[in-house]
């Protein structure tokens, strides 16, 4: 597709950009990792990196047990949407992604038992889209933080001097209970924190500057049940890969592995059990695409926004599947996750991933001798 894989930033191509930004990336994180075997040193620990990111060890409950969903339709509209009508109202131009990696480096003693020392990387980045090419827009902000239970740190003197560090930030993951294994939950939890604080920082500038124009929708990946809804506007659209979540009725989800290629599903209120949450999201799935030899998961994304109500909630569901059901090309083939991954939003994860050291750069440089 013509122009479709073209990406700016400050007037420059992407690979251009990328270079220019990967090279000052490389010499900080250089910088940190040196800085980070200091931090061991200081705490008496050893390094221990390990082969696979924290994110991919342990699942973080995300509160979707706070949560119950109430059917609005009650069966999947029969509608192809690749031949349904474009509306006119609703145009996906803007596309956001957050970063979250999580490496456990090294560990240190208190007390007799080990503690976990993380490195964390995290950042947030919107892209906009005219005529097919995109633009990184404003700025990506990715932070790089050392993450450890200060509860367990015997020499407060290692942490206050991480206070005026503009470059990497020593972190408190708040452990308090001296257990290996859930202190490294701890840390994956933390980090969630940082990046979504960081996505909802992007996201309110964004607001503040573009939201106005209803028309121009923002495409966030990644949950946004938990997200208060005052914050969100009505051309805010939350797209996730991940079909079940423990909804407190998380049976009404099996319908939805069901729904044929280029279809979607029921609209469903999602209705906050307790506390105070103005408004409503809801919520309903999208097949972007099918395969003979899949899993019923195949293809299958989530779609949540806000409306006005139940009516409105199908006319939006209706509006965005047909914008979303055009997403589906180019195919990001074979990108982990392609068959639910848009371009748009694979783009944004190359982007922030280009300003940062791999996995097995950070893991080398810790399994030094």
């Amino acid at each position: 597709i013509s122009g479709s894989s073209t990406l700016t930033c400050c007037g420059r191509p992407m690979a251009e950009a990328a270079v220019t930004h990967g090279l000052a990336k490389a010499k900080a994180s250089r910088s940190h990792l040196a800085r980070i075997f200091e931090i061991l040193s200081a705490l008496g620990g050893t390094t221990s990196p390990t082969n696979l990111l924290e994110e991919e060890v342990y699942r973080i409950r995300e509160g979707f047990h706070n949560f119950r969903l109430e059917p609005v339709e009650q069966e999947h509209p029969d509608t192809d949407f690749r031949s349904a009508p474009r509306p006119d109202d609703v145009h996906l131009v803007y596309f956001s992604r957050v970063l979250q990696r999580t490496q456990l480096v090294g560990h240190f003693l208190h007390q007799g038992r080990e503690i976990p020392l993380h490195y964390s990387l995290t950042g947030a980045i919107i892209l906009k889209r005219v005529d097919g090419k995109f633009s990184v827009w404003d700025k990506p902000e990715v932070r790089a933080n050392v993450i450890v239970p200060f509860k367990f740190v015997n020499d407060r003197s290692v942490v206050e001097g991480f206070e005026s560090d503009e470059e990497l930030k020593l972190v408190d993951s708040g452990g308090d209970r001296q257990e290996y294994t859930q202190l490294r939950i701890d840390a994956v939890r933390k980090a969630r924190e940082v990046a979504l604080e960081m996505r909802a920082l992007l996201l309110r500038r964004w607001s503040e500057k573009e939201g106005a124009d209803a028309s121009q929708f923002i495409v966030a990946e990644g949950m946004i049940a938990d997200v208060d809804n005052e914050t969100l506007t009505s051309n805010f659209l939350g797209l996730a890969s991940q079909v079940y979540v423990p909804w407190q009725n998380s049976e009404l989800l099996e319908p939805q592995l069901c729904i044929p290629a280029y279809h979607r599903g029921q609209v469903m209120r999602i209705v906050k059990v307790e506390g105070d949450d103005p408004g409503a999201k809801y919520t309903w799935f999208v097949r972007l695409r099918d395969s003979a030899k899949a899993d019923p998961e195949f293809g299958l994304v989530r779609c949540t926004c806000i409306a006005k109500s139940k009516k409105d909630s199908i006319e939006r569901a209706d509006s965005i599947t047909a914008r979303i059901i055009d997403e589906r090309l180019p195919v990001t083939f074979p990108a982990e996750n392609w068959d639910k991954l848009i371009f748009p939003l694979k783009l944004c994860k190359d982007y922030l991933e280009s300003l940062i050291p791999t996995r097995d750069t950070v893991k080398s440089y810790f399994a030094r001798n």
